[in-house]
């Protein structure tokens, strides 16, 4: 039998990503541009929610935002030049940190940019890969066969659950 247990709900999913927009804009200088990369699915509802806050504290004008399907690399548009720009890879959940690594890959590919910082609504920890999360939501350690998803309603962040096997 499976458990589940709310781990965030819409409203604290909201207070983090309004902390995490904090976090990225005190990262930033006053004319930096950025582009926000936001992976798959719910990677790109997280970080459209994290640029409707970080637009409060940084000019709109130089943030751009892209989604990019890591997972179908044929419905992808080119991904912008990175060259001299601040890279934000925004992803819902981390676990080994491949779904991470394939995109840092495919971001190098079009250019050096200035930084590349990773973004994550949860870190459960188990990497495989070495990537960290430099600005996260909530960390939770859990176990190998357990399932964290986040859960959408037309594209906006609902709540994070944690399937437990009991």
């Amino acid at each position: 039998m499976q458990q589940q247990i709310v781990l965030m709900d819409k409203a604290r999913i909201g207070r983090s990503i309004q902390r995490m927009a904090i976090q990225v804009w005190e990262k930033l200088g006053q004319s930096d541009e950025i582009i926000i990369i936001g992976l798959n699915e719910r990677g790109y509802a997280t970080a459209l929610q994290l640029q409707q806050h970080l637009e409060k504290y940084h000019e709109a004008s130089l943030i751009e935002l892209v989604k990019y399907d890591v997972k179908n690399l044929t419905h992808n548009k080119p991904l912008p030049e990175c060259s001299e720009r601040f890279v934000l890879l925004i992803d819902d959940v981390i676990f080994s940190g491949k779904t991470m690594f394939d995109a840092l890959t495919a971001i190098i590919s079009t250019g050096e940019p200035e930084r590349i910082e990773v973004l994550t609504l949860l870190d459960r920890g188990h990497r495989k890969y070495p990537i960290q999360s430099n600005i996260t939501g909530m960390n939770i350690s859990t176990k190998l066969g357990e399932h964290v998803e986040v859960m959408l309603t037309k594209n906006k962040l609902e709540q994070v659950v944690l399937f437990k096997n009991s």
